[in-house]
């Protein structure tokens, strides 16, 4: 049979890539590359200091003898966050833990508004809730409301309750961001996506919005290809992504954050080569371009949209929550999710520098009524996604 329109460019891609990769893995290895590649974690695929956090249990029978606040934080480091930046300080007291924005882990001009770490700050209060009930508590959310970048965000208080054990918190260690090619001979039924809306139920402030005929995901998907390129073309923007890449082994471990090569979603043979070679910033920037055009948009089986009806540090961290909700759901039902904010990082660079809203506006009509502050691609995979480095719970309390 022969490959449809929409699975030829990524057909392609894997063809010339594999050539090209096959051939320089030859020569590297024939000049004493084995020895690299050891070291650079070629044959330790997310193992190491830096993936121990994702081997909690989430299979346990509730006991409440083991009852502790603390081992809460151990769930909620494992949310999604924006760029792995892990933007998160946690302080916990007997019935009460409180949640801090650590600012130091900002991406610059890539969020100068704060809307991607308040996002990410809400995905961990999910994960933190969901926790809570499993381990007999009963959690009440207190959101700070303010300037974006005040530091305190939340309090979550914690009474007693009969242990709930849901099928989301059984998918925390499960939820990996898989930014690789998905299934485009197997598409979403309508049904499935109206199900993952019915979550939005109780965030009143933030919806979803989906775009899935074949007009609408073209007009996102080229919207998306702008926009990075945009990025790449913006050499502040640029650099504050790059800066949190982790290529080596050794910065992995050592830091527990950032993005790797091994959560890219390339297949093995190409990530092992990649660890051989040298990446910079132009290049990395050209392979998440390539990666965008050829892979992300094609085999995107839907668009969707998170919209809140205001631009508020509250209604992001309730986005936040949502999104976490959603991607644990989506896992359960072997769906992939990929988050894919250019589009957003432009409009809010566009309102740092004043600039024309181009994006901006796009958004806007995307969103229809209300604020749009989140994008992301959806689909079925046949590959499992490599989980991301964590910092370990202890790592981000504080005293």
């Amino acid at each position: 049979m022969e490959p449809t329109k929409s699975d030829q460019p990524h057909k392609n891609m894997s063809r010339r890539n594999f050539l090209k990769a096959s051939g320089a893995a030859l020569v590297l290895l024939a000049g004493g590359g084995l020895y690299r590649a050891v070291d650079q974690g070629v044959f330790s695929t997310a193992r190491g200091p830096a993936y121990v956090p994702w081997n909690v249990d989430v299979a346990f029978e509730p006991d409440l003898a083991e009852k502790d606040p603390v081992k809460l934080v151990q769930y909620a480091i494992l949310a999604a966050n924006a760029h792995n930046t892990q933007p998160w300080l946690f302080r916990v007291q007997d019935n009460r833990i409180e949640l801090f924005a650590d600012l130091s882990r900002n991406i610059g001009a890539m969020d100068p508004f704060y809307r991607e770490m308040n996002i990410s700050l809400g995905c961990a209060i999910e994960n933190l809730c969901l926790a809570a009930k499993a381990f007999g508590y009963e959690p009440k959310v207190q959101l700070h409301e303010g300037e974006f970048d005040r530091i305190k965000v939340a309090d979550i208080t914690l009474s007693d309750r009969i242990p709930e054990v849901s099928p989301l918190f059984r998918m925390m260690t499960k939820r990996h961001t898989h930014r690789g090619a998905y299934d485009t001979k197997q598409p979403i039924p309508e049904q499935l996506l109206r199900d993952i809306s019915l979550l939005s139920r109780d965030n009143p402030n933030a919806d979803l919005v989906w775009h899935a005929d074949d007009q609408s995901k073209k007009h996102v998907g080229a919207l998306i290809i702008q926009a990075t390129e945009a990025i790449i073309q913006d050499s502040v923007q640029a650099h504050d992504s790059h800066r949190w890449y982790r290529h080596t082994r050794e910065d992995i471990h050592r830091f527990k954050d950032g993005t790797t090569l091994d959560a890219t979603g390339n297949p093995a043979f190409i990530r092992a080569l990649g660890k051989l070679l040298p990446i910079s910033e132009a290049s990395s920037n050209d392979y998440w371009l390539s990666m965008t055009k050829d892979t992300h948009i094609p085999t995107a089986a839907a668009f969707g949209s998170i919209v809140v009806s205001a631009r508020s540090r509250t209604q992001l961290l309730e986005a936040g929550r949502l999104w976490q909700r959603v991607h644990l759901w989506a896992t359960s039902k072997g769906l992939a999710l990929h988050p894919l904010n250019q589009a957003n990082e432009r409009q809010d660079r566009e309102q740092q520098l004043g600039l024309e809203p181009v994006f901006g506006s796009a958004l806007q009509r995307l969103a229809g009524r209300g604020e749009h502050v989140f994008l992301f691609r959806i689909g079925y995979t046949r590959e499992q996604a490599i989980p991301s480095p964590r910092r370990a719970a202890e790592e981000v309390q504080l005293q």
